[in-house]
């Protein structure tokens, strides 16, 4: 059996301490201070699985999800696709080794064309328009859809490229950060279990039963 799932780390940005970067707490979900580039955040493997549950999503246009392992360079199948994804639903993305360093990605499969791939993430220059495209804050746990969601991590992205002197599908993003927006965890194995009193009495009367036999043999 698998322990509690844990959330990932968000590595603050400034300190040390396992914590949201510039956030000692919980934020508001969704994102509070829409029309603001939300402050960058970086995710780091606590090593385990990676479940993920679909929240939501307010965007127009169709996009899909990735998650990226910087440090061995896999990546996920694209999923989570906004149109189509109910809420509630869980994707395990795989394990992760603890350390590993992480990236989300959103990918606007409606502007992307042949040429050109329209990919926003957690990382502000791999996004098309050098700015972060992630909020994350802390969720306490809740139900989505029918499905009972654990304490983990909360990810809204925003799915247009934002650039207030161009109008159109290319430039107006409202950097709301809630186009698709979905909760992760970690899970870890559970340690190896401690055996109870009357087991060890049981072990230790066994062990002397057997060194009086080596006894008697000796004896003989």
């Amino acid at each position: 059996m698998k322990a509690l799932t844990k959330a990932l780390t968000i590595v603050a940005t400034v300190a040390a301490l396992v914590a949201f970067a510039a956030q000692s707490k919980a934020d508001a979900i969704p994102y509070a201070n829409v029309g603001t580039v939300a402050p960058a955040s970086t995710f780091t493997a606590t090593g385990g699985d990676i479940d993920a549950y679909y929240y939501g999503a307010s965007a127009g246009d169709t996009d899909v999800i990735e998650i990226v392992d910087l440090t061995s360079g896999k990546s996920s199948t694209p999923t989570f696709n906004n149109k189509t994804t109910k809420a509630g639903t869980e994707i395990d993305f795989g394990s992760f080794a603890a350390g590993d360093k992480l990236e989300f990605l959103l990918i606007n499969e409606t502007l992307s064309g042949k040429t050109n791939k329209y990919t926003f993430s957690s990382i502000a220059s791999d996004s098309y328009d050098g700015l972060n495209h992630v909020y994350a804050t802390a969720y306490s746990g809740g139900i989505l859809g029918t499905t009972t969601v654990p304490a983990g991590t909360y990810v809204g992205f925003e799915d247009l490229p934002y650039d207030p002197k161009k109008i159109g599908a290319n430039g107006n993003s409202d950097l709301d950060y809630n186009d698709v927006q979905f909760v992760f965890t970690q899970e870890k194995l559970d340690p190896p279990s401690v055996p109870e009193p009357s087991s060890l009495l049981l072990l230790g009367t066994g062990l002397l039963g057997l060194a009086g036999m080596m006894r008697l043999k000796l004896r003989a």
